[in-house]
């Protein structure tokens, strides 16, 4: 059972209930602004609670990661692991141009692991069988 957390137009949060795990997901044209606006809002949601695992899904996105890529791999990211947050199943943006900037800043992380997924089903139950240590 998803519970919503947050929502705009670009950009939804949700607990996954069943599962305690954070679903972000982000739709249509994104720019830096919303794109950083919807990292602060999972970040804060995952420093509140006790979550370990993350499934984004960015099958609708279009753009909006180019000028804020090397900051993801470098900064967010890992500020997400520090937070709890140890795996990560991403769903694969349709859009080719916006799946290559995700492709390359998820590359570039050192952690957490994330894995990719070209279709959510696949993804979902990935995370769902997937265990890991804290370190």
């Amino acid at each position: 059972m998803l519970e919503l957390l947050f929502d705009s137009p670009a950009f939804s949060l949700s607990h996954d209930a069943d599962y305690n795990w954070l679903f972000a997901q982000w739709i249509g044209l994104q720019s830096k602004a919303t794109s950083l606006a919807a990292c602060a809002v999972i970040l804060r949601c995952a420093r509140q609670a006790s979550y370990r695992k993350l499934l984004c899904d960015s099958s609708q996105a279009l753009d909006g990661w180019n000028e804020i890529g090397e900051w993801v791999s470098t900064n967010y990211l890992p500020q997400l692991a520090d937070s709890g947050i140890g795996v990560i199943a991403w769903i694969n943006a349709v859009d080719w141009q916006t799946n290559t900037m995700i492709a390359d800043f998820i590359q570039h992380s050192q952690r957490p692991f994330i894995a990719t997924f070209d279709e959510g089903a696949t993804a979902y139950d990935w995370l769902r069988s997937t265990h890991f240590m804290i370190r």
